[in-house]
């Protein structure tokens, strides 16, 4: 039976003579356990770092998009190859640059901005704590249409909370401060919020 993906065995597997089991099969999950395979990571590592589900990187290798190696019944990614791996924006491509709009009266955005400065030394735990996050869909803060929490390049010690609300699905103001109140407490060993500074804006006109 073909393999699924167009893979190359990996250098060291051919250097090393295979175990078999008891159905005379080689077993190489045995002979090589994958961390001693150097510069290749297992499907489940390679989607940590990219951000994506496994199936997704799944997908990836039978495109040829990443160059994998099968070891036995297991893929192996070669970790070169994640790192060159460029994602490509979701979505169409905007060729049109947007005008100019006013927004309804009834459903106004408003905009909450949080600046608040990195605790020392803090700076790959944030990026870490941020992915949990998001892989646990935490913190969506209802009411909210967007949200971003970006880093200054002018002082990367300082870290921004950018919120987007809309009038029609804004929740009360104690839901609203509950919700802040446990992303505040999250991230209490990463930044240092009594440094944090904070406006409240009502949008005028937006793209």
């Amino acid at each position: 039976m073909q393999h699924r993906f167009p893979l190359q065995e990996p250098q060291q597997r051919r250097a090393r003579r295979p175990r078999t089991d008891s159905t005379g099969r080689a077993s190489w999950r045995k002979s090589v356990p994958l961390e001693q395979v150097p510069g290749y990571l297992s499907v489940k590592e390679a989607a940590h770092l990219m951000g994506l589900s496994n199936r997704t990187v799944y997908g990836l290798v039978a495109t040829g998009k990443l160059q994998a190696s099968r070891i036995g019944s297991v893929i192996v990614v070669e970790e070169e190859s994640v790192h060159r791996y460029q994602r490509r924006a979701p979505g169409r491509l905007r060729t049109r640059i947007p005008p100019w709009h006013m927004p309804p009266e009834k459903n106004l955005p408003f905009l909450t901005c949080i600046t608040v400065r990195l605790r020392p030394g803090q700076g790959a735990r944030l990026v870490e704590k941020l992915l949990e996050i998001r892989a646990a869909g935490k913190h969506l803060l209802p009411g909210t249409v967007a949200r971003y929490i970006v880093r200054s390049r002018d002082c990367p010690d300082e870290v921004q909370i950018i919120l987007v609300w809309r009038a029609a699905v804004m929740p009360p103001d104690e839901v609203r401060e509950a919700a802040l109140a446990a992303l505040r407490n999250d991230l209490a060993e990463i930044v240092a919020w009594e440094t944090a500074r904070s406006t409240e804006s009502q949008v005028i006109i937006h793209a």
